[in-house]
């Protein structure tokens, strides 16, 4: 009799015990024929608890995003062309997608010159030296820059990432 009482006792603390974890309140009978208590408290796993709060990474909070940049550009063979370009835009006799598709000899000129999203280091360093640069100014035309395969007219469309140097 005293086994089968204290076998009934290990189960119900055993039960408590995963309904406190759980966040659920369940009746624990202290004696199994006159009272009955309620108890609530969190479970503790002592020692246990400092390595799952080591992961969760509460103090610092999600990590920064990265470094991006999205861009357009114009690639013209020559100086020469690529001022005429410039003086077109700036004049708007024409847009800057409409020169791209006009003049550029890059297969993005059928974007409008769009390059989309991209990291430092995805382009020449001279291209990469004026989008990354805090002094460019999003959406005003840069250029002409010269890298191997021509010059470009540049402009930033968006940058992202960085902390507070943008």
């Amino acid at each position: 009799l005293v086994l089968l009482v204290l076998q009934l006792t290990f189960v119900e603390a055993f039960q408590n015990a995963r309904a406190l974890s759980a966040g659920q309140t369940n009746t624990m009978s202290t004696n199994s024929i006159a009272t009955s208590s309620t108890t609530t408290t969190s479970l503790s796993m002592g020692l246990f608890d400092s390595f799952s709060k080591a992961f969760q990474n509460t103090e610092y909070g999600p990590p920064a995003e990265a470094i991006k940049a999205s861009a357009r550009h114009i690639l013209v063979p020559t100086k020469a062309e690529a001022k005429v370009v410039l003086k077109m835009i700036s004049t708007g006799e024409a847009t800057f997608a409409e020169c791209a598709q006009d003049f550029s000899t890059c297969a993005s000129a059928s974007q409008g010159g769009s390059l989309g999203s991209f990291s430092p280091g995805k382009m020449v360093p001279e291209f990469d030296k004026v989008i990354f640069d805090p002094e460019t100014k999003i959406g005003e035309l840069q250029g002409p820059i010269l890298t191997d395969f021509g010059f470009h007219i540049i402009m930033v469309d968006k940058r992202t990432g960085g902390g507070d140097w943008y």
